[in-house]
């Protein structure tokens, strides 16, 4: 029982002591609830780097004086010299300002996990194999009007994060901020050509300059967007057993706070059918049908291109190219709720004519691609 009760003890300590810290963390984090629509990420020089990340992109206004901020930053930190002078300890600065102004800094230092040694004209030194890194995270006071559809009522925020082989570093790099955020402002809308053998973009006009799509874009930053669908299906219709492929786009439309979107659609679904003729022959009969979608539901993790559960799902069908004596004229196609597993979806279906006259139950099968 002892034993028990101590083992209790030793896993509610741990709970805790994580709790806690993931709490700790979050205060020195941008809040879940922010949406980053644009990053990118710029090289300086010796392998440092630094990735800025904005609510929106007109929210660059803030950080052009960055000489400025990084002046601020470096004299906020001048108590913490003497942490900073262990060269073999990788070091973290979180460094946040508030909606009010107000700023909280932690310092983080972490021992290497193994040794590492360089040897130089046969003198052998230690080599410290881990950068420093840098937080400055702050609240935009009197942000400049968006260019993109974000919420009207969270605050905004810019994010950056240096990378570093040395904190000491960070005071070269003010000019050459100043230039690299210029450059971003007034070629964002410039050519973005792929980094060949990476899923990265680089401005064409200062290749130092990075993001994972062009114009600095992240998932699920520009909420609104088209997507063209194809799909493969398989459905009964009376006793016969019917192909069909859906051809077609989706348009995604989401709320400011990225939390609920619908999704209208339209696509060419041509039906075919096998038979034999009077002749005992084997024919193909395609019928067409155009059909209009429509879900809508919440969104998983603010990110609209994630999957997601609808709350509200349906599809209206109806007969545009009738071949064969199958399908009645005028036959419309109905589809209500889907069971889905990854990018396969069974859907119940019903066709009908005229009102709702010679109904036909069917259930449909459908693999995305």
């Amino acid at each position: 029982m002892k034993k028990i009760s101590f083992f209790l003890m030793l896993l509610i300590s741990i709970t805790a002591e994580l709790f806690a810290q993931s709490k700790s963390d979050k205060a020195f984090e941008v809040p879940d609830n922010i949406i980053i629509s644009r990053r990118f990420t710029v090289s300086l020089d010796k392998g440092n780097k630094v990735m800025i990340e904005v609510t929106d992109i007109t929210d660059l206004e803030k950080v052009a004086n960055i000489d400025s901020l990084l002046q601020i930053f470096l004299k906020d930190i001048a108590g913490l010299k003497d942490s900073l002078s262990d060269p073999l300890t990788s070091k973290r600065i979180d460094y946040l300002t508030d909606a009010e102004g107000r700023k909280k800094i932690r310092f983080q230092q972490f021992q290497p996990k193994g040794a590492s040694f360089l040897i130089n004209k046969g003198e052998l030194s230690s080599l410290r194999t881990e950068q420093d890194t840098i937080n400055i995270i702050s609240v935009i006071a009197n942000p400049p009007k968006a260019q993109q559809k974000i919420s009207r009522s969270n605050p905004r925020y810019y994010h950056l994060t240096f990378y570093l082989n040395d904190v000491s570093e960070l005071k070269n790099y003010s000019e050459m901020l100043k230039q690299k955020i210029s450059t971003i402002q007034t070629q964002v809308n410039d050519k973005w050509p792929i980094v060949l053998g990476s899923g990265n973009h680089y401005l064409k006009g200062d290749p130092s300059i990075v993001a994972g799509q062009p114009k600095g874009f992240v998932p699920g930053g520009n909420g609104d967007f088209l997507v063209l669908n194809l799909m493969v299906n398989v459905q009964n219709y009376k006793n016969y057993f019917v192909p069909s492929f859906s051809l077609g786009a989706k348009l995604s439309l989401t709320n400011r706070e990225r939390t609920f979107k619908w999704e209208p659609g339209l696509f060419w679904e041509p039906h075919f059918i096998f038979a034999k003729d009077a002749l005992d022959k084997l024919h193909t009969y395609r019928n067409d049908f155009l059909t209009f979608t429509y879900g809508q539901g919440g969104i998983t993790d603010h990110d609209p291109r994630k999957d997601f559960s609808f709350s509200a799902l349906l599809s209206i069908g109806y007969l545009i190219h009738r071949e064969g004596d199958y399908f009645d004229k005028q036959t419309f196609r109905l589809g209500a709720g889907k069971f889905g597993v990854r990018k396969t979806t069974i859907e119940p279906s019903l066709y009908f004519n005229n009102f709702f006259r010679g109904v036909t139950p069917g259930l449909r099968i459908s693999q995305y691609f």
